[in-house]
């Protein structure tokens, strides 16, 4: 009788132990200290001034990406691409300022040199890959679509998905799940 307990007692904690790593871990839902404080705006990052339009000028001049913007999106400049990172369970580009200003120096330069662009759409571990992949071609199809709005012409465009399976940061924690949900603009493949 005494290891029925014991195997009770154990899978009690072990349950505990469980739900609160994901319910405070992955879906970032507890008050406590654990979580991460996140600001109760909207979802915009401030106006920058619009990228020039030649390429080796294209640079975005952009608050650098961190945690206590998680619930906006937010892009950075890495090497030779452009990251647009997404809150959770996100597509959105439209409601950002910079992002639009990027985007139509993007246009302008893909319409006048005809060069091709590679859109790269990622999530992070939350979900399955049934749901994942979808997101990710969600996000780039979305970015692809405003480029075909601003005059660039479909076939110049390259969509992919990796959904959860490039990770550049740990899904343990917020923002490095946060990180994970991206679409990388590549232009020139």
């Amino acid at each position: 009788m005494n290891s029925r307990i014991l195997v009770l007692v154990v899978f009690a904690l072990w349950s505990v132990f469980c739900w609160r790593w994901y319910v405070c871990g992955i879906m970032n839902a507890c008050d406590g200290a654990d979580s991460i404080e996140m600001e109760s705006q909207p979802s915009t990052l401030s106006e920058t001034a619009p990228a020039p339009a030649d390429q080796s000028d294209m640079q975005v001049a952009s608050q650098p990406v961190t945690p206590e913007r998680m619930e906006e999106v937010q892009m950075e400049t890495v090497e030779d691409q452009m990251i647009i990172h997404f809150p959770y369970n996100s597509t959105r580009k439209e409601d950002n300022a910079a992002i639009d200003a990027y985007m139509t120096q993007l246009a302008r330069q893909l319409s006048a040199s005809g060069e091709k662009v590679t859109i790269h759409g990622h999530t992070d571990f939350v979900g399955d890959a049934r749901t994942n992949y979808p997101l990710g071609m969600h996000r780039a199809t979305g970015i692809r679509d405003i480029l075909i709005r601003k005059g660039v012409s479909k076939a110049q465009i390259t969509c992919k998905s990796s959904g959860d399976k490039n990770p550049v940061a740990s899904n343990d924690k917020p923002y490095g799940r946060y990180l994970n949900r991206r679409a990388e603009i590549r232009v020139g493949n």
